[in-house]
């Protein structure tokens, strides 16, 4: 018998799992795509580290039900490397983002966003 490691989302699974539960708000479900010491830059003055930091900075805003993301493009770049251009909507305004997701053993090491 041998023991059979499950195989890594691929990245554009990985950012889509992210993305869905962005948008179902599942606060837990948002957290168990990114690794324990994850990047997130561009959201907040400073990055954000860790889950933990992550878990603070998400939780009220999925508080917020008016609040969601649509991905209109995603470009892969190997096989790890993904790039999405995004639309945040907050009470029905939407903000352009481009977001970057470096994803590692199928899970988001670092992201970045850049809004229009």
């Amino acid at each position: 018998m041998t023991d059979a490691v499950p195989k890594a989302r691929s990245a554009l699974d990985t950012v889509q799992a992210q993305l869905d539960a962005f948008n179902a708000h599942d606060l837990d479900a948002f957290i168990a795509t990114y690794a324990p010491d994850a990047v997130i830059t561009g959201v907040a003055p400073e990055p954000i580290v860790g889950a933990e930091a992550i878990r603070a900075f998400y939780e009220p805003r999925l508080q917020n039900p008016e609040l969601s993301c649509v991905i209109d493009n995603t470009v892969l770049f190997g096989s790890r490397w993904v790039v999405a251009q995004e639309q945040v909507i907050n009470a029905g305004v939407a903000t352009e983002t481009i977001a970057t997701f470096d994803v590692v053993d199928g899970l988001i090491s670092r992201a970045s966003m850049l809004k229009a």
